[in-house]
């Protein structure tokens, strides 16, 4: 009877650990999938959520939108690994007025303030929204130390969002043109690589390749114009 008990209890506990440990690995699954489906092989086209820029949790909706976060992305070189630089993401905050080209938003522009720091460059803040066409976020405000404040218009775009097939380049008509091109649209770990230029590009800082990879955000980054008279920033 002893020996019955025992084996009995030690079923229970069995099954109960192990439905834990099923239930506790169940969001990741689900979540691992959602980014699997994210890419449709049958168009050839990957749905990139805001989430992917944010680093947050992502609900597998193909829908554009801001919802609550508060994250902290790292980005390194890509080869050295080393000039990283933390990333904090909060909001959506709302602004008082709509000051920009963006149509969607009405009267306010909900928007996430993203917030880092480098020796050369100090401090810096940047709010980002969706941009007017739906298929990008965009700096609609930046302030540091190279220039002080600048507000922008929306009609740009610094992250690619919705549907996008590899290779694909698409060009923004803000006071710069600014062009996106997808280098790697659906890398290891479903990674995201594209290459962001703004007016010629002949500057520094103007031509750069970011890599964003879901549940971390923003992960590392290189130029392509390697001069060494213009200070680094993002």
């Amino acid at each position: 009877m002893k020996l019955f008990t025992a084996y009995l209890l030690l079923s229970i506990c069995s099954i109960s650990f192990g439905q834990k440990a099923k239930d506790s690995n169940l969001p990741i699954i689900e979540e691992q999938d959602y980014w699997d489906k994210a890419y449709n092989s049958t168009t050839k086209e990957r749905f990139i959520p805001v989430e992917l820029f944010t680093g947050a949790k992502w609900n597998g909706k193909h829908e554009l939108s801001l919802k609550e976060v508060s994250t902290t992305a790292t980005s390194c070189h890509p080869i050295t690994g080393k000039r990283c630089t933390n990333y904090n993401i909060t909001g959506p905050f709302k602004t008082e007025k709509n000051d920009t080209k963006i149509k969607w938003a009405g009267n306010k522009i909900p928007y996430y303030r993203r917030t880092y720091s480098t020796k050369r460059g100090g401090d810096v803040e940047s709010l980002f929204t969706i941009n007017n066409s739906k298929d990008g976020l965009v700096r609609i405000y930046d302030k540091r130390k190279l220039w002080g404040a600048r507000t922008y218009d929306g009609l740009g775009s610094k992250f690619p969002l919705g549907y996008w097939k590899q290779g694909e380049v698409r060009t923004y008509p803000s006071r710069r043109p600014t062009r996106i091109e997808i280098i790697e649209l659906d890398g290891p770990n479903h990674c995201l690589t594209f290459r962001w230029v703004v007016g010629l590009g002949k500057k520094r800082n103007q031509d750069n390749i970011y890599t964003f990879c879901p549940n971390r955000g923003f992960t590392s980054f290189r130029h392509n114009n390697e001069h060494t008279d213009y200070p680094r920033y993002h």
